[in-house]
C-alpha cells in the first residue's frame, strides 16, 4: 500500500452526511485487556448486525454514508468502530496484531449484538481484519464483505516512497497520522503468510469489491481472494465484483455498492459463482 496517498483524502464530516438523517449512537466499550473501542451505531437494533472496520489511517466515519443510507439502516444494525490505536480507540497506542484487533472486535460485538453472527465489512487494512476476525469467529460471522482489502502478501511490498518515508531524512516531513499507519503495515506481510493455512476455515459467504484503478492496493488482491475461497466445499460462494475505472476510496466515492452489499446477504443471498 502506498504511504503518500493515505492523506490523499479527509473522512466525510458526520454532521453534513447525517443532517435531517437518524443520528449515530455513540458508546465506549471498555475491553478485558484494558483497552476501549469507540462505537457508532445506526440503524435498527433488533435487525442483523453489520460491523465495518476501516483502513489505516482511518475511523469510524470513513463509512458515514452506507450508516446515513435511510433504506439500509431500516432493515440492519449498523456498527462502526475507531479501530484499536485509532480516533477514540487510540488510547493505548497502535496494535499491530490482527487476532488482537479481531478479539478486540469479537467483544464488540458480543457487547452490541449478543448472539447473532454479522455482516462483517473490511476496507483496505480493514479487510485483513476482517478476514482474521472471520478465521478466529467464524460463529461469528454471517457473511464477509471485503473492499479493496489488502490481503495477498506476495503484492504487500514497500514502495520506493515508503522507503523514502521511513529515512531520517524525509521522516520529519510526513504527517504523524501516516508515519502511524506506516508503523501498522509494516508488519502485516508475515502475518498475512502466517493466515494462508486459515483461508480453509471461511465457510460463509465472500462479497469481494475491487476497483480496477486502485494505486493503494493492487486489484490483484481479488484475485488472490477468488484462488483462496472458490475450491472444494467453497465453490459457489464467492462473488468479486471488479469496478471499472474506480480506485480506492469506493466507502466515499461509491458507498452505494457497499450498500447493496450488505442488502444482498440481509436480504439472505447467498453466493455464487465470481462475476467481472
Amino acid at each position: 500500500m502506498f504511504l503518500t496517498e493515505c492523506g490523499s483524502f479527509a473522512p466525510p464530516e458526520p454532521e453534513l452526511v447525517f443532517k435531517d438523517r437518524a443520528q449515530p449512537v455513540f458508546q465506549m466499550i471498555h475491553l478485558a485487556s484494558g483497552r476501549s473501542v469507540l462505537v457508532a451505531e445506526t440503524g435498527n437494533g433488533k435487525a442483523t448486525p453489520v460491523l465495518m472496520i476501516h483502513g489505516s489511517p482511518g475511523a469510524w466515519n470513513d463509512f458515514a454514508h452506507v450508516m446515513a443510507d435511510e433504506e439500509l439502516a431500516a432493515s440492519a444494525h449498523l456498527i462502526a468502530v475507531d479501530r484499536v490505536g485509532w480516533g477514540g480507540s487510540a488510547v493505548g497506542g497502535l496494535e499491530t496484531r490482527l487476532e488482537v484487533q479481531a478479539a478486540a472486535l469479537q467483544a464488540v460485538l458480543e457487547h452490541v449484538a449478543p448472539g447473532r453472527p454479522a455482516i462483517i465489512v473490511g476496507h483496505s487494512y480493514g479487510g485483513p481484519v476482517a478476514v482474521r476476525f472471520a478465521m478466529d469467529y467464524p460463529g461469528s460471522v454471517q457473511a464477509l464483505i471485503l473492499v479493496a482489502a489488502s490481503i495477498d502478501p506476495e503484492l504487500e511490498n514497500p514502495t520506493w516512497f515508503q522507503k523514502l518515508g521511513r529515512t531520517w531524512v524525509v521522516r520529519p516531513l510526513v504527517p504523524d497520522l501516516l508515519l502511524r499507519a506506516d508503523e501498522e503495515i509494516k508488519p502485516l506481510k508475515p502475518q498475512l503468510e502466517a493466515m494462508l493455512p486459515l483461508w480453509s476455515r471461511l465457510t460463509m459467504p465472500v462479497l469481494v469489491i475491487q476497483g480496477d484503478d486502485d494505486s493503494l492496493v493492487p486489484p490483484e488482491n481479488a484475485d488472490f481472494a477468488l484462488r483462496m475461497l472458490s475450491s472444494g466445499k467453497r465453490a459457489n460462494s464467492v462473488i468479486v465484483e471488479r469496478i471499472a475505472d474506480q480506485g480506492h476510496l469506493i466507502p466515499w466515492q461509491r458507498p452505494d455498492l457497499i450498500v447493496r452489499g450488505i442488502q444482498r446477504f440481509v436480504e439472505g443471498e447467498e453466493g455464487q459463482e465470481s462475476q467481472d
